[in-house]
């Protein structure tokens, strides 16, 4: 029957997407099972650390995530996650045992633990392990950081492959009901232009990356061009390029030390008065 699938999602009201930002997520409200949701920046601009902030709070309400790293170790993702949970920068093994910080570290790791929640690292992942790995899963949310480390398809060149890639990812995504967000480097494209920040074409490789994407975010940061900007040196731009659940927008968060929050109003004061 037409329009059941809307009564449903209307009559249960559930929030299958959040992330933990308050400006972003009042134009992210709609966001739907079945969705692809795409993060993109150039490097160092903290793709995968807002990735793992999202994930964060997803975790602090209940869902349950599979996080697939495929560009690092273990050992790297797990100390990354701890220092965003504990506000502690890295390096974590500096800190010493018995004291509040310690605490706050296996805290963090007990928190992990006790949620519904897997890091997956694995290099050359393909389309079909990862299929493999959320049919016996279930998650409600998949993270693949990024999509430029997948073993891609074979294909007569590597644009054609990653649009196989992202039109399997899709598919798996509305197949297994759940929500994949991605990760995806940027061409350099916006190092030539006088605003550098981000737009959809700087999207590396793969045009059905920004076709099949529910929603696509990049990040933007002042500093990464020029160190000496002291008013922007703690500021990134989110900057929602495509949304198809509202209205496009950017949101202004703090960052610092590869951490992402919400600014508050003394932080705004400190900003543009300091």
């Amino acid at each position: 029957m037409f329009g059941e699938a809307f009564i449903q999602f209307y009559e249960e009201d559930k929030k299958y997407f959040e992330t933990g930002f308050k400006d972003l997520d009042a134009f992210l409200t709609g966001v739907t099972k079945g969705s692809v949701i795409t993060i993109g920046a150039r490097p160092a601009m903290g793709k995968s650390s807002f990735a793992i902030s999202i994930c964060n709070h997803l975790l602090e309400t209940g869902k349950k995530v599979l996080f697939c790293e495929l560009g690092t170790s273990k050992l790297i993702i797990e100390r990354r996650f701890i220092s965003a949970k504990t506000k502690i920068p890295q390096p974590l093994e500096a800190v010493k045992s018995k004291t509040e910080e310690w605490e706050k570290i296996t805290n963090a790791i007990q928190f992990y633990n006790d949620k519904n929640f897997e890091v997956f690292c694995k290099m050359n992942l393909t389309v079909d392990e990862l299929e493999e790995k959320i049919r016996a899963e279930k998650p409600d949310v998949v993270f693949i950081d990024s999509i430029q480390c997948l073993q891609m398809p074979k294909a007569p060149n590597l644009t054609e492959a990653i649009n196989l890639a992202i039109k399997e990812i899709k598919r798996i995504a509305i197949e297994y009901n759940t929500i994949v967000v991605l990760t995806s480097q940027l061409s350099r494209a916006p190092e030539a232009r006088c605003d550098k920040r981000p737009i959809l074409s700087d999207l590396r490789n793969g045009s059905l990356l920004e076709d099949l994407s529910d929603v696509i975010m990049m990040i933007y940061r002042s500093k990464y061009y020029n160190d000496d900007d002291k008013d922007t040196k703690n500021q990134a731009e989110i900057l929602l390029r495509k949304n198809k659940f509202g209205d496009l927008f950017t949101v202004c968060l703090k960052t610092e030390k590869g951490i992402f929050a919400d600014f508050s109003t003394e932080d705004y004061i400190r900003t543009v008065f300091s």
